[in-house]
Formats: C-alpha cells, sequence, structure tokens
C-alpha cells in the first residue's frame, strides 16, 4: 500500500529554495513523492503558498510560473478544492487548537485523508496533534 502524506508549504518551499536549512531533508522527502513512491494530498492553499513563496523569495515571475505548472502536473500530487463542509472543519480546527487559517486547512485535509502531515513547522506540527 502505498503511504500518503499531506505536504505543507514550508516543506515544498524547502525544495525549490538550496539556501532553506533544512533544504536537503526537504529534497529527500520530496523525491519520493515524485517518484511515485508516496502520494500527496493537500489543500489548493499549498500549491498559492508555495508559487507566492517562490515569487516573493526568488523575485523571478518565471520560476514562480514553472513551479505551479509542475505542481499542477504530478501525477503523484492531489490538490483539494475546499467546500463548505471542509471549510466548516477547518474552523472547527482552527478553533480548537488556535492555529492560522491557511495551516487550519492543510491540518483538515491531513486528517480528511488520513495522511501523515509533514511540516516544517512546528507550531503546526504541535497544534495538530491537539
Amino acid at each position: 500500500m502505498v503511504k500518503i502524506v499531506t505536504v505543507d508549504s514550508s516543506v515544498i518551499i524547502s525544495t525549490f529554495l538550496p539556501s532553506e536549512k533544512r533544504h536537503e531533508e526537504a529534497c529527500s522527502l520530496w523525491n519520493k513523492v515524485l517518484s511515485g513512491e508516496i502520494l500527496a494530498v493537500m489543500p489548493y492553499s499549498v500549491l498559492v503558498e508555495v508559487v507566492s513563496a517562490i515569487r516573493r523569495r526568488t523575485g523571478s515571475e518565471l520560476f514562480a510560473h514553472e513551479t505551479q505548472r509542475m505542481l499542477e502536473g504530478l501525477s503523484s500530487v492531489s490538490f483539494v478544492i475546499l467546500d463548505g463542509r471542509s471549510a466548516a472543519k477547518a474552523c472547527q480546527i482552527a478553533t480548537k487548537t488556535g492555529l492560522r487559517g491557511m495551516d487550519a486547512l492543510v491540518v483538515q485535509v491531513a486528517r480528511e485523508y488520513k495522511a501523515e502531515l509533514i511540516t516544517f513547522d512546528l507550531e503546526m506540527q504541535q497544534k495538530a496533534a491537539m
């Protein structure tokens, strides 16, 4: 059985930016996603966060566009659309844990799909366990 994970934007961004301190760790994990060894399911908010962070940190619109196309084209990655039911569940998570909105969406998807949450955000990791 293939392992399913929800990857936070902090990890994906680190794969694209060698200057990030956990770049090698992120690449190791992301290579497993790229190879199809593990499957990733994430809310579309992760795509937006990654693309916007790449644009802000590199200054390159082209790199941001290429990142978006690459992520959307991966067969081992599924992006989930936010609907009323999932938004309500994310609100419950945010209310209970105090997580930021986008983080609550990521945690909600991980829970809904029974996926392992992969993040470099310590606060998110701790509060997701609540």
